[in-house]
């Protein structure tokens, strides 16, 4: 980001960010570059590094976002929190849209569902827009749900597509070439993800294959996931489990420690991810 606008844009949507978690009684969490153990979700590729040490090597990951440091806070208790810290994401084709290092806003609340965070969400892109106006967003956002755009625009049954493991690997191509470009070029919301696809995300009560996660556009650029999360530990533990067989990176057990807490709690968590890069490059109009 060498654009001495693009830097000052990003300086003052950051400024925003923090103003405005900070007046909802948010902490803010300052999340560690090199973690022993990541999340270990399908589809996500991390950067790894080594420490020599006299004792050996030990391997470090880069974070993929802010989850995993936020939410060993969240079981130790500490209530609404937030985070903006650099993501490292491995292998993603390289596109105006993609970048190996991006800037993230992470936030989660406690005794909250998603539909609590799409509000936060829309009140959050009003605060920032206030100081740009750039958008004209409309007090309502439309939402699509997702199976909805999938039987409108595709030949293929959203469910049956991702519960195929071989056919699952076209799922995010086809979103790309025959769904984003039928979103409408404002704010919006695309709810009711496949559970197949979602490990970390809460299955819907009346419809276990899909989940209460959406995901938000602008402008027809995805800015951010997120979802009512799912505390049961011990699904997400065969998630990693069947990922380490994949790839051979360590089971994140203070993760699903973390979980197991968060589930005994009692508590219902829900949170989202947005890229500030992208967000940046949307309100200056600039690649």
């Amino acid at each position: 980001m060498a654009d001495l606008q693009l830097i000052l844009i990003r300086e003052q949507i950051i400024k925003s960010i923090r103003n405005f978690f900070y007046q909802l009684n948010f902490h803010e969490i300052i999340v560690p570059v090199l973690n022993n153990a990541i999340p270990n979700e399908p589809n996500l590729y991390p950067f790894i590094t080594c420490w020599k040490t006299n004792r050996g090597e030990q391997t470090f990951f880069l974070p993929m976002s802010p989850e995993r440091s936020l939410k060993l806070a969240l079981a130790k208790g500490i209530g609404n929190c937030f985070s903006i810290g650099h993501s490292f994401r491995n292998l993603e084709q390289e596109s105006p849209l993609h970048s190996p290092e991006f800037l993230m806003l992470e936030w989660y609340r406690t005794d909250a569902d998603y539909h609590q965070i799409m509000d936060d969400v829309k009140e959050l892109i009003a605060s920032i827009n206030s100081q740009f106006s750039i958008f004209n967003f409309q007090i309502e956002w439309p939402i699509f749900s997702l199976p909805e755009l999938f039987k409108k625009y595709t030949k293929y049954d959203l469910i049956e597509l991702t519960n195929d493991e071989k056919k699952r690997a076209d799922y995010d191509q086809i979103f790309c070439n025959e769904i984003e470009s039928h979103l409408p070029k404002t704010a919006c919301f695309v709810t009711d993800f496949p559970a197949k696809i979602s490990p970390l995300a809460k299955p819907k009560k009346d419809n276990p294959l899909l989940t209460d996660r959406f995901e938000f556009y602008v402008n027809g650029i995805e800015l951010g996931n997120g979802n009512t999360e799912n505390t049961d530990w011990k699904s997400v533990k065969k998630v990693f489990e069947s990922q380490k067989k994949k790839n051979n990176y360590p089971v994140d057990e203070d993760f699903l420690s973390a979980l197991k807490t968060l589930d005994e709690s009692g508590k219902t968590y829900a949170g989202i991810g947005i890229g500030i890069d992208r967000l940046t490059m949307i309100i200056s109009d600039k690649k």
